[in-house]
């Protein structure tokens, strides 16, 4: 205990023991050996799950990992076992071990035990995502969508409901389950080393070569390997529900002989057959490829149950070694002494929710990798704590090896700095700070008025005894095996219908899954359905045994002739005679007054037994003969007296009983409404993520529109100086950049909700391929970089999908080739599919560049959303979003993105997408670029209202569109504008939707509600990006819908397409028909036409690349081609030697 004279800080009084309370009951010592050793074996399951990433990162060296782990494993438990002799009674192993040996420094103690607990509950949803994940991988090759939500959350709740139910279930599941599970797992490991030593076909026993040693490596590693074999500790937690508690510390020295054969052994045979470097850190492939060696087509079954078993034994095992370590926790005064509470079978319901809610919040995490490096530290430091605790105690007798435990510590104290750091600074003071986290919930715990935090709402409830009626348990047991039997069935009917498409491997992997699941699954319904009635069963018997032991009445039993046959101890002390003498006498010896015939006896009489000339005065009660098989009946004499004041008691208890199950239901139905309400938050949570990112991108736009807007007015300006021109075009550049980084936001939020859709479109490939050229070549060239993006000459020109997506991929991909590109250049090259059907194409694409590259390790997070390489970071560009909603987009058109890189030599981006062939004739005729100038002669002087709250918007629309000759006015609310339609008579309203005093929904429903209304054109104008606000502004009666920011050219449009508006248009000559024009003319049928003398100094001058060579051979060339004069200029221009060089017939210069 803490120095009395030690000040009274925060966080003395946060780490400060409480004293000791008793608490009213305690665990039992229920099992048995075999269920002892069930328990004790799991912790080497753990070794699937770490061995195979230890492996990929570390190759042979991970085995310098592995020995010296197994040796400080193997000590561990030698001394664990050591420990639990002298200290039997304890629960929770390990941890609890340390708190024992750090009585002097508690608040080191309970730090490290904290960290051990939340380590261990965390490991619980972790299990559970692997085997959700490992379900996935068998699907997906196969396009079978995995629920991953449901099933994450349904593995992990199995092993709480089993816990829920008592002791008894989850040991009976280890007898079952874990004997296969580790005979599988011990076979792997030894099957694959004979099968290296022995084999003709083994690669060979030694690795070819070893790779020198990496120390931050080795400590990072060695981080992890404490978190998966220092585990096989676990068995220690059971030490106290051990009926046979030395048998089950021997187990603890058996799992410390098969730690060398697991963790060394199968990692070694990992080693030497899971070569193939492409599958990555994914346990399940590298696994099969191992075992596949000797065990042949076999392989996956058994690898799938071997994972299957390790993630669902593992998550039974450590629910209830997590609540052991807080319920001895509470009962050593650490924490508050509510998880202290246990019911008669076992359950301990308040550590048990404790459990609940780590693991619930791991699961809701779900980063697997992130769980492990930041719990793995609180578990390492809780180990340090036992090796120091071992120090501290070196001189007594149940301490093994101190000096060992003093250089394990020492070991562990760099492991925890250097590979904590090497992982991730954030994790490392994350996982530090998690146990202070625990501490003081605990301390909130503690000090909460809540009866639910105290132990004797625990123990109240838990006093409260079954009813005992069993009348209806046949006919449960019959509900319970119908309804196994049809829910079997109809799980292989759907299976067989579902999955019937699978290879054979495949579906029979599925099947060991879902037998396992459905055992643990049929256990739950057991324990929650007909193993609550045979424990009370058994409870009742036993009880009845007992209470016709000690029961202070008078009990026999006698047949039908009225012969004694059976006598407890009360009956014989109420005659004053032994056993022997009343079995075999007839009743009516004693009693005289009875009848001679047992069927005459009344059910319950009065009676007088003279014993020594005193008589006694009895109530006799007999049981009825209702059953002709029975051949006993029992009668029960007892005193007058006391058979009223049982039956004032038998009153008062059921009185007892009925409030209780009132207050049970009570607290069902509050429970019941929590849920819904939990419920509610759930999906008003994702409701509220939508609408915030649709309120923050309506806050964005409307600014935005004014920004866009009054820069492309200032553009269109003729008088407006060039310099200001630049800056205006400036502007509307950087409104535009902004706009898409709003929409990449957008874009992926709708990803995330699977609402993206593919909206088909009839165009013209070639046209849009030319059109991305000449939006970023000027872009390249400003970086000194070429850019060529090229096509094969039987690729499809019209097609019909998603333009707008395509030209969105190919414009990320191209920008970013740009961005990271430094020298050399960047080609686009796209081609058709071999054999093009008339339904369908498939179009391939590649953009490739002469970049930086990108590292292997950076590959597999490159598509992952706000994920930047390394790269990418330094240049402080970007959202990170591009690839990931360029992946999706191409998904949504039929294809995949993939990725070939390598660094300092750059980078190649391929796909595919499916289009649909069309004709020219299905394609709109492209329009020029024309500037609107004025409106048509002729026409009437159309009035347009222009309603919007924010003056800024309706300046905007009066400034681009009062220079045209429409007649304009304005209001600012919904009232304003009824008034001035009614007087005005406008032929087009543009309508704002959010604004006071009256909103644009409801103005435009009074507008059209009347007569004249019905021709006034109402086109909204909003900044809201909800697909359903079409719908809902169309249901009120505009027209037609425009969003903010709008371009110039959307407002005209709209406007001629309502009002059937005639502009005066002003050309623009567009950039595209010189490349177009250039491509046409740049042709090798143009070059082969020249003359041979003129294609020999056109061949010299692009391998010389002099300026005088070339300036001389395109003059020559101007004489007999004028148009391809200028075309090869701009391609020397360009630097684009190689395309010259491409098309100069073959064999001449």
């Amino acid at each position: 205990m803490p120095n009395a004279n030690m000040p009274n800080s925060f966080m003395y009084r946060l780490l400060a023991r409480r004293q000791y309370q008793k608490p009213a009951m305690r665990l039992t010592r229920s099992f048995s050996r075999l269920e002892d050793f069930g328990f004790s074996l799991t912790g080497l399951l753990v070794w699937p799950g770490t061995a195979i990433g230890m492996h990929y990162a570390l190759g042979p060296q991970a085995l310098l990992v592995w020995l010296p782990a197994v040796i400080v494993a193997m000590l561990l438990n030698l001394q664990l076992a050591r420990l639990g002799s002298y200290w039997p009674e304890m629960s929770g192993g390990t941890s609890n071990y340390a708190t024992r040996l750090l009585e002097s420094y508690p608040g080191l103690a309970l730090y490290a035990a904290s960290g051990y607990f939340i380590s261990w509950a965390a490991l619980i949803p972790i299990n559970a995502i692997v085997l959700t994940n490992l379900i996935a991988a068998l699907l997906a090759p196969y396009q079978i969508e995995t629920p991953h939500t449901f099933l994450n959350i349904g593995f992990t709740l199995i092993a709480f409901v089993l816990a829920f139910s008592g002791n008894r279930a989850l040991a009976i599941l280890h007898i079952i389950f874990m004997l296969p599970a580790i005979g599988f797992l011990l076979v792997f490991a030894i099957q694959g080393l004979g099968w290296l030593l022995l084999s003709p076909e083994s690669p060979g026993f030694f690795p070819d070569r070893w790779y020198p040693f990496a120390p931050v490596e080795w400590a990072k590693w060695y981080l992890v390997a404490v978190y998966a074999v220092y585990a096989s500790e676990g068995a220690a937690a059971f030490i106290a529900d051990s009926r046979h508690p030395n048998a089950a510390l021997h187990y603890l020295k058996l799992t410390a002989g098969l730690l060398p054969i697991v963790y060394v052994g199968g990692s070694w045979v990992v080693m030497r057959l899971a070569s193939d470097r492409s599958l990555g850190d994914d346990a399940l492939l590298n696994l099969i490829q191992s075992a596949r060696a000797f065990w042949g087509e076999s392989a996956t079954v058994l690898i799938v149950l071997l994972i299957a078993f390790a993630s669902l034994l593992s998550c039974a095992t450590t629910v209830a070694l997590s609540a052991r370590v807080l319920y001895q926790l509470a009962l050593d005064g650490y924490i508050s002494p509510v998880f202290g509470v246990v019911s008669r079978r076992g359950v301990l319901a308040p550590a048990l929710s404790a459990t609940l809610v780590i693991s619930i919040a791991c699961l809701i995490w779900g980063d697997v990798l992130r769980i492990i490096s930041i719990t793995g530290i609180g578990y390492l430091v809780s180990m340090m704590a036992v090796h120091l605790g071992l120090w501290l105690n070196r001189s007594k007798p149940e301490v093994l090896w101190p000096r060992w435990s003093l250089g394990f510590l020492a070991v562990e104290a760099v492991v925890l700095f250097v590979g904590g750091l090497a992982w991730s600074i954030m994790d490392f003071g994350v996982g530090l700070a998690i146990p202070f986290l625990a501490i003081i919930a605990d301390r909130c715990i503690d000090r909460l008025p809540w009866t639910i935090f105290k132990p004797a709402w625990w123990s109240d409830r838990y006093r409260v005894r079954p009813k005992g009626d069993f009348k209806d348990f046949v006919g449960l047991q019959v509900s319970v095996l119908v309804f196994l039997v049809c829910g079997a069935t109809a799980l292989g009917w759907f299976m067989g219908f579902g999955f019937h498409r699978l290879p054979p491997e495949a579906r029979n992997s599925l099947l060991v899954i879902v037998v396992l699941t459905a055992g643990f699954v049929g256990v739950a319904i057991a324990c929650w359905t007909s193993l609550p009635q045979v424990a009370s069963i058994v409870e009742a018997r036993e009880e009845s045994e007992l209470l016709f032991t000690i029961a202070q009445d008078a009990i026999g039993a006698i047949d039908r002739l009225g012969v004694i046959r059976q006598v407890n101890p009360a009956m014989t002390a109420l005659f004053q005679t032994s056993k022997s003498d009343l079995i075999g006498r007839r009743l009516k010896f004693y009693l005289t007054d009875l009848p001679d015939a047992v069927e005459d006896w009344p059910r319950r009489s009065e009676r007088q037994l003279i014993l020594a000339e005193r008589a006694i005065a009895l109530e006799m009660s007999v049981s009825e003969l209702t059953r002709d098989f029975l051949e006993e009946n029992v009668i029960i004499l007892r005193d007058i007296t006391e058979q009223k004041q049982a039956e004032a008691a038998l009153r008062s208890s059921e009185a007892r009983l009925r409030e209780q199950a009132q207050q049970l239901e009570i607290r069902v139905e509050k429970r019941t409404a929590e849920l819904a309400v939990a419920k509610e938050k759930a999906d008003a949570a994702s409701a509220a993520k939508s609408s915030f990112i649709a309120s923050m991108s309506h806050e964005l736009r409307t600014p935005l529109n004014a920004i866009i807007g009054f820069s492309q007015i200032m553009s269109r300006s003729q008088t407006l100086p060039q310099e200001h021109q630049d800056n205006a075009n400036i502007i509307t550049r950087s409104g535009e950049h902004l706009l898409t980084l709003i929409n990449n936001i957008l874009d992926i939020s709708k990803i995330e909700a699977g609402r993206t859709t593919i909206n088909e479109k009839n165009f013209d490939l070639y046209r849009l391929l030319s059109d991305i050229e000449d939006l970023l070549h000027f872009k390249a060239e400003a970086k000194g970089l070429h850019l060529f993006i090229e096509w094969e000459a039987d690729l499809t020109q019209y097609v019909s999908t998603d333009e707008v997506k395509l030209r969105q991929i190919l414009i990320n991909l191209t920008n970013n080739a740009i961005k990271f590109t430094e020298s050399g250049g960047i080609s686009v090259r796209v081609a058709g599919s071999s054999a093009p059907s008339d339904t369908q194409v498939k179009i391939h694409f590649e953009v490739e560049d002469t970049g930086v590259g990108i590292a292997p390790e950076e590959l597999d997070q490159l598509f992952e959303a706000f994920s930047q390489t390394a790269s990418g970071k330094k240049a402080q560009e970007g959202t990170g979003l591009g690839l990931a909603i360029s992946r999706s987009f191409v998904q949504l058109m039929g294809g995949e993105l993939t990725v070939r890189s390598q660094l300092g030599e750059g980078t190649t981006f391929m796909f595919d997408i499916n289009a649909i062939p069309i004709e020219a004739d299905q394609v709109e005729a492209h329009q020029p670029k024309r500037r609107i100038i004025a409106l048509e002669e002729g026409q009437p002087r159309y009035r347009i209202l222009i309603v919007d709250d924010k003056p800024l918007n309706r300046k905007l629309l009066i400034q681009l569109l009062s220079p045209l000759g429409f007649e304009l006015k304005e209001a600012s609310n919904g009232e304003e504008a009824i008034e001035i339609w009614q007087t005005w008579e406008p032929h087009l309203i543009w309508m704002d939707i959010k604004m006071p005093v009256l909103d644009g929904y409801e103005a435009t429903r009074q507008i059209k509600a009347k007569k004249k209304g019905e021709a006034t054109v109402i086109i909204a104008l909003t900044a809201s990006v909800l697909e359903e606000e079409k719908a809902l502004v169309l249901s009120a009666g505009c027209n037609d819908l425009l969003r903010k920011p709008f371009r110039n050219e959307q407002i005209f449009k709209a406007v001629e397409e309502q009002l059937g508006v005639r502009y005066i248009y002003e050309e623009i000559a567009p950039l595209s028909e010189d490349k177009t024009q250039e491509k046409e003319v740049l042709t090798a049928e143009n070059l082969q036409a020249l003359s041979p003398e003129l294609q020999l100094q056109l061949h010299q001058a692009v391998i010389s690349a002099s300026k005088k060579e070339v300036a001389a051979v395109v003059a020559a060339i101007a004489g007999e081609n004028p148009a391809l004069s200028e075309a090869i200029a701009t391609c020397f221009h360009n630097f684009e030697y190689d395309k010259i060089l491409s098309l100069i017939p073959k064999g001449e210069g």
